[in-house]
């Protein structure tokens, strides 16, 4: 298995697998802030079918996540069930919790 990615890694790797076509019309902001060994405030923000992202907090965000670092990554790779990871208290989302659903429908999922 392959090295799982670092937190900046991730948000390129999100960029990358965007598809702009499903998002589309959608004005969101998320708030991640992540806790252990990459611990940090990171925003991605989709605006009409464009994708941005920084290390920083957000103004207002529509949800904020927090996780930890390690559990992210592994969530991104697959190896970890989202919505295991939330019932389970892995993923806590606060706001728009809705949203977080339509957040993986705007991704290509890895093959």
């Amino acid at each position: 298995m392959a090295d799982l990615p670092t937190i900046p890694g991730s948000f390129e790797g999100l960029q990358q697998a965007f598809l702009p076509a499903k998002a589309a019309g959608v004005n969101k902001t998320i708030q991640f802030d992540f806790t252990g060994a990459e611990a940090g405030t990171w925003t991605l923000i989709i605006r009409d079918g464009a994708l941005s992202y920084q290390q920083a907090p957000a103004e207002n965000p529509n949800a904020v996540v927090t996780a930890d670092s390690n559990d992210w990554l592994h969530i991104l790779s697959g190896e970890l069930n989202a919505m295991t990871a939330f019932t389970s208290g892995k993923l806590k989302v606060k706001g728009d919790i809705m949203l977080m659903t339509q957040f993986q429908g705007w991704f290509q999922r890895p093959a």
